[in-house]
């Protein structure tokens, strides 16, 4: 951890409106404190943390720390969703999402490019709430991770060579089991074929980290949406979105099946209409106290 040093600073102006509570939704290597959006990683050039910070003239000031500095500004872009594409393509025809689009016009999926890093935290939140998840991917970024100043409110998820050194007992004082242990470690163990990832289309790269033991539909969608802004990802296998979109397209609860059949209209856009449905949730379906079931019964 270094002390707070005079950062490397850049202003970007989105071509589009953007606001940082959607454009980084979902994405566990992002924190907010009092306003103000952290992301700290590791590049392929080292460790960066970039702090932003939205301006009343439609900017984006970001600050950056660290020796992977220029490569994370120059994802900044990505990460804040300007490379979102489709979302020009997306017209929907059900009332209630045209609402959702028209309300958080904002949205748009960003990715942070980092594939390794999505999937071992994907597989941190197999089985488990969510807070909880949080809390086991802190732990394991504050007590094997990097953290390029000390500003930064959590450190950057622990490198591969890392993860493989450590034994089950640390990653169970992090409150992770073994068999979710198992998976982060598969993670770490092909890290260097799951960043050649992002050079894959989003189905294909869904396809082929299924491939891996321990990662099914679940965890690669919550990959393939966080690392590549995936925007027809759809985790199958969670125990609250089902019921959630079901309720949300139908008005009626609704399993796996149910689900898939009134998103199907959407193909290409799933996961759009997963996170536009989320950010509704409060008016829809508030109770999150159950954990997420993931691809654990694959291993």
């Amino acid at each position: 951890m270094t002390a707070p040093g005079k950062p490397t600073a850049t202003t970007y102006r989105p071509r589009h409106t953007t606001d940082l509570r959607f454009a980084l939704l979902g994405t566990a290597s992002v924190t907010s404190v009092r306003g103000v959006r952290w992301w700290t990683t590791v590049t392929p050039h080292g460790p960066a943390s970039v702090a932003f910070r939205p301006a009343t003239d439609g900017t984006i000031r970001a600050d950056a720390w660290g020796p992977g500095t220029d490569w994370a500004l120059t994802q900044l872009p990505t990460l804040l969703g300007a490379h979102d594409e489709t979302v020009d393509e997306f017209h929907p025809a059900h009332p209630f999402v045209r609402h959702l689009a028209g309300q958080f016009a904002a949205l748009r999926l960003g990715s942070t490019g980092r594939w390794y890093e999505a999937l071992a935290t994907a597989a941190i939140g197999q089985r488990v709430v969510a807070a909880d998840a949080r809390t086991s991917h802190a732990r394991l970024a504050f007590r094997y991770g990097e953290q390029p100043v000390a500003l930064a409110p959590v450190p950057a998820f622990p490198e591969p060579s890392r993860v493989l050194r450590l034994p089950d007992h640390d990653f169970h004082r992090a409150g992770i089991d073994r068999a979710r242990a198992r998976v982060i470690r598969i993670a770490a163990r092909y890290a260097e074929r799951i960043e050649k990832l992002s050079d894959a289309p989003g189905a294909e790269a869904d396809h082929r980290l299924q491939q891996l033991p321990g990662v099914g539909p679940w965890t690669a969608a919550l990959a393939t949406s966080a690392a590549g802004g995936h925007a027809d990802a759809v985790p199958v296998g969670d125990l609250h979105i089902p019921r959630l979109i079901s309720r949300a397209l139908s008005g009626e609860d609704g399993d796996d099946d149910r689900m898939l059949e009134l998103l199907e209209p959407f193909e290409g856009h799933r996961q759009r209409v997963v996170r536009l449905i989320q950010m509704a949730r409060p008016a829809i379906a508030p109770n999150r106290s159950a954990p997420n079931r993931g691809d654990i019964s694959r291993i």
